[in-house]
């Protein structure tokens, strides 16, 4: 409730301050088990991605954003759903936390790129989102961020939401759990041609 109150007040003055648009909200999933997997261009990226949802995403994100930012901000992370991961690490902890989210249903959201790519180079997941897909029989919802130039306040952003690449289609295009590498890269695709669409 706290989530989506707060989403909700929100979004009418988030509008006014970075005027984004939404294409694709009808392929958003209404239930079930969903990650959502998008490049990475700010951090009001996983605002922008939550909007025309009607259920929380729980967001994975950086654990120094928990560390080093204060008692507030952790709390707030939390409650507006976030888990830490910890980079680099191979942090399993977290990788646990995103498949109990997605066997209780839940929709879960990672930025594959690892970080934040501000200009506009092509997208390039790591295997991280694909491998918890596999491991959760989970759907993935690919989404595209597009903004001309670095995202600042006035200037136009265009949020787009793809076809749910299903559980099973990631599974025969990565051979199961042997070549996540090849469903990492149909994703790429899926995303990468969003991106080249731009407004």
């Amino acid at each position: 409730m706290f989530y989506l109150f707060w989403l909700r007040l929100l979004t009418p003055l988030a509008k006014l301050i970075f005027p984004f648009q939404i294409k694709g909200a009808e392929n958003i999933p209404r239930d079930g088990k969903l990650i959502v997997c998008s490049n990475h261009k700010s951090l009001i990226d996983p605002f922008l991605l939550a909007v025309p949802f009607h259920r929380p995403i729980r967001f994975m994100a950086k654990s120094e954003l928990f560390l080093e930012h204060g008692a507030l901000a952790r709390w707030l992370l939390y409650q507006m759903g976030a888990f830490p991961v910890r980079r680099g690490k191979g942090d399993t902890g977290s990788i646990k936390t995103a498949l109990k989210i997605l066997e209780q249903g839940g929709v879960v959201g990672i930025f594959p790129q690892g970080k934040c790519v501000f200009d506009n180079a092509p997208f390039q997941p790591k295997a991280g989102a694909v491998m918890i897909a596999l491991k959760a029989h989970a759907p993935i919802l690919p989404a595209s961020i597009y903004c001309d130039g670095i995202i600042k306040p006035f200037r136009p952003i265009t949020v787009r939401f793809g076809e749910v690449i299903s559980y099973e289609t990631l599974a025969q295009v990565g051979g199961g759990h042997k070549n996540i590498r090849d469903a990492s890269l149909l994703l790429s695709r899926r995303i990468n041609t969003m991106l080249e669409e731009k407004g």
